[in-house]
């Protein structure tokens, strides 16, 4: 039987699906991320493959990871290809831009493309610039 009570997202906590060494990069990927945007709505690392998550954290429960992560998974792949079959002009995947009436949402590939980071902030919060530059720092 399935109980949803037994099913709830632990709330303003890092959670990591492995122990592995993604594992750890992860979590030192979102403690940085949190270091820096103590306001942060949502992160996550994602295996763009299967789409499961490694690492994630939400600030509420209505902002679940795995809800967004299959979609951001094929929305990754979809940007990988279009880049491969040269559908877009220019250089490699650096980030991808998802600007919400109140939020930001980036998408930061890590691994040559493996795995990718999600942040998600408030634009009362942040600005697009200043989010990506902690993401970047973050990721290297």
């Amino acid at each position: 039987m399935n109980f949803p009570f037994f099913n709830r997202l632990q709330v303003k906590k890092i959670t990591v699906a492995t122990t592995d060494e993604a594992g750890q990069r992860a979590r030192t990927i979102l403690e940085s991320l949190l270091r820096e945007l103590p306001e942060l709505l949502l992160s996550c690392v994602v295996e763009v493959q299967s789409g499961k998550l490694i690492a994630s954290y939400t600030a509420h429960s209505n902002y679940n990871p795995n809800h967004v992560s299959l979609r951001y998974a094929r929305v990754f792949r979809a940007a990988q290809a279009a880049l491969a079959t040269r559908a877009w002009p220019g250089g490699p995947l650096t980030d991808i831009s998802v600007l919400l009436d109140e939020q930001l949402h980036l998408l930061c590939p890590l691994d040559n493309g493996q795995r990718y980071c999600l942040l998600v902030v408030n634009t009362a919060d942040t600005n697009l610039a200043l989010a990506k530059d902690i993401l970047r720092r973050s990721t290297e």
